[in-house]
């Protein structure tokens, strides 16, 4: 653990995103119109906001499931993860069901981005999404002898 942070405090961290470009313009005294060409200048902080659903069909009455997404981002035959998300559902109805997990997010930042320019948006990028689920309040098992 660092020398910083103790299990009774959260640390604090302050991050200025200040991805503006200021220009000064000035007007002489009697000058009511001016042109200005700002020069060219990049986006910054662009990216990709990923929104998933996924349906968990069958799932027997009054148990709970933990459902897995893993997000890997697939660039010459390689798989690299950018995010993971999982979930704990209590199904309560007394027959079987589906299940739709709706508004799963994931945020891709250009900069972490498997391509050679991290600032421009108009590269292809191509992600996998794995799932996984199961029940997690199984029945007691009696074993026979």
């Amino acid at each position: 653990m660092s020398k910083n942070c103790d299990k009774t405090t959260n640390p604090s961290i302050l991050i200025d995103v200040n991805d503006t470009a200021t220009h000064s313009i000035c007007f002489e005294r009697c000058e009511n119109n001016k042109n200005y060409v700002i020069e060219p200048q990049n986006l910054s902080s662009v990216g990709r906001f990923l929104s998933l659903s996924t349906t968990i069909k069958n799932v027997c009455p009054n148990k709970q499931i933990a459902i897995g997404l893993k997000l890997y981002e697939t660039t010459n035959g390689s798989k690299i993860i950018k995010g993971h998300k999982m979930f704990a559902v209590k199904h309560c109805e007394n027959c079987c069901a589906d299940i739709t997990l709706s508004n799963i997010h994931f945020v891709l930042p250009e900069e972490i981005a498997e391509t050679e320019n991290k600032s421009n948006i108009c590269s292809r990028r191509t992600f996998d999404i794995e799932t996984t689920s199961h029940y997690i309040d199984l029945n007691e098992i009696s074993w026979r002898n």
